[in-house]
């Protein structure tokens, strides 16, 4: 497998982690939503990476993902493209969050549709404005034209609000 598109964040303990895309292989096949931790020393000339601790599950750690911090709520945000089978497809999109950076709740499937090879919603970044989440997607989806390619060759940049996002209750626009 391959660590790549870190995102990196103030640990827990204050200390620098660059939190990495991660789609290692057991017996041949991608195994998904995983990411690999990688810790910063103080003066910033060393990595450290303790296997496998910080291995994590993760959902949509096999792709693009984006992780902030919520001083509101106390606890780590992404939105990822969560796996439902091994093949780095993208047509799912949730809400996760986490107190340590190591176990991950998903709180909420956002968007998905049931095509994985012309749908998808990925490399999506993010804000916090008041209650609410507001995210922009690279989105493949049907256009009437023949959408899009494939899921990765996405034909749209669409812009999303979750609101009330901290929220067991939260709806999306």
């Amino acid at each position: 497998g391959q660590w790549i598109e870190g995102n990196m964040v103030v640990g827990p303990d204050g200390g620098l982690v660059n939190v990495l895309r991660w789609n290692p292989r057991v017996d041949g096949k991608r195994v998904g939503d995983r990411a690999a931790l990688v810790h910063v020393s103080c003066d910033g000339k060393r990595l450290t990476h303790n296997a496998p601790a910080d291995e994590i599950h993760m959902p949509g750690g096999g792709v693009k993902f984006t992780i902030r911090f919520d001083i509101d709520s106390g606890r780590y945000w992404t939105l990822g493209s969560k796996q439902t089978r091994p093949a780095a497809v993208r047509n799912t999109l949730v809400l996760a969050s986490s107190a340590d950076l190591r176990k991950w709740t998903v709180e909420q499937t956002l968007l998905h549709h049931a095509d994985p090879a012309h749908h998808g919603f990925h490399y999506v970044d993010w804000v916090v404005e008041g209650d609410d989440l507001l995210f922009l997607s690279r989105t493949a989806f049907a256009d009437g034209l023949g959408g899009a390619h494939t899921q990765h060759d996405a034909n749209y940049l669409t812009f999303h609000r979750v609101l009330d996002f901290r929220s067991p209750d939260q709806s999306v626009t």
